[in-house]
């Protein structure tokens, strides 16, 4: 989420626009129940017994990924990065001759799925990584392609089949969500209404997610108003989607849970970011799973682990934080996925 990753198809005002909503960031992580959202909760009142809470970290049950995968900015090559001292593992993986690597996410069978832009076309690539987190082979996915300009706003999802990848491209200011096949290379496409920031993608079943943040004067509106489409559906107007949830103000980033029944909000407000819970369709707050004083002023992007246990969250401030490990610097990244 750079300017440098905007094509002339998006022009300036994307650009302009981009910047001043917020930074570039990189993460902040929680981990999270494999059961969804409300398990987490569950999970998070257990961890406030205080002998637990008293033990080092070293000696608490660690489940969260050590390793992170991340695009450095310029989308020249992939690195691999220890979560505990930020230091790279094995050697970067360069991208396709005449490409640059975009976004990335983390595939059910424990690979990564990564996207690459060049010509205004989108293709996808699966990248391996060994047991020592040394990654082993990049190789396409040579069916599935999406034609569009991909821009500092755009986003991936890769349902946790392994086969949907959903990616927002753009015309100027107006956003396409486009969702292809990787095994068939079959493709659907529904495009936006009006100017708008289509963001925080994700998959519940055949429900496709997103934050709608409409674009007035060429600056983005943070109307935090989650929508759902239902992929199954017919495509063309994105307006066939319905809304989901209200969220609150100063929510950056949100997450549902894969049965759909819970959506996780990243909140920052005097200087404190937060990842609170709520319910569907009622909207009602559950718990806050985590919060860190004195940490971003602004939550980006929100997504899931191989697992789906654990989330990532990127924040405005170019560290990666989590609940486990000191944060991290990883500023020279524009997308990660662990």
């Amino acid at each position: 989420m750079d300017g440098k990753h905007e094509q002339t198809g998006v022009g300036a005002m994307v650009r302009g626009a981009w910047r001043r909503l917020v930074p570039i960031g990189v993460a902040a992580a929680i981990a999270l129940g494999i059961a969804g959202f409300v398990d987490l909760v569950h999970a998070h009142q257990r961890s406030d017994d205080p002998q637990r809470a008293a033990k080092p970290a070293a000696e608490r049950e660690r489940t969260e990924p050590h390793r992170f995968v991340g695009v450095q900015r310029g989308g020249a090559a992939l690195v691999v990065r220890d979560m505990r001292t930020g230091g790279t593992i094995g050697v970067p993986v360069a991208a396709p001759a005449g490409r640059r690597f975009e976004r990335i996410a983390a595939a059910a069978d424990g690979t990564f799925v990564v996207a690459s832009y060049a010509d205004r076309t989108v293709t996808f690539h699966r990248l391996g990584v060994d047991a020592g987190g040394r990654p082993t082979q990049l190789t396409d996915i040579p069916r599935a392609a999406v034609p569009g300009v991909s821009a500092g706003w755009s986003e991936m999802a890769v349902h946790p089949d392994g086969d949907r990848i959903a990616y927002v491209t753009y015309s100027g200011l107006t956003a396409q969500v486009q969702v292809v096949s990787a095994a068939t290379g079959q493709r659907k496409m529904w495009k936006a209404p009006s100017p708008a920031r289509i963001a925080s993608l994700s998959w519940a079943g055949d429900t496709l997610t997103f934050l709608w943040n409409p674009v007035r004067a060429g600056d983005v509106v943070a109307a935090g108003q989650l929508r759902a489409l239902n992929t199954k559906g017919q495509a063309g107007d994105l307006r066939v989607s319905r809304p989901m949830l209200k969220l609150p103000a100063g929510t950056g980033a949100a997450l549902s849970s894969r049965d759909g029944r819970t959506v996780v909000a990243g909140l920052a407000s005097r200087g404190q970011m937060s990842l609170q819970a709520y319910t569907v369709p009622d909207g009602r707050p559950g718990k806050v799973l985590w919060k860190q004083n004195g940490a971003t002023t602004r939550l980006l992007r929100i997504v899931r682990d191989h697992s789906g246990r654990h989330l990532l969250a990127f924040g405005a401030d170019g560290r990666l934080y989590t609940d486990g490990f000191r944060p991290v610097q990883a500023a020279d990244l524009v997308d990660v996925a662990w």
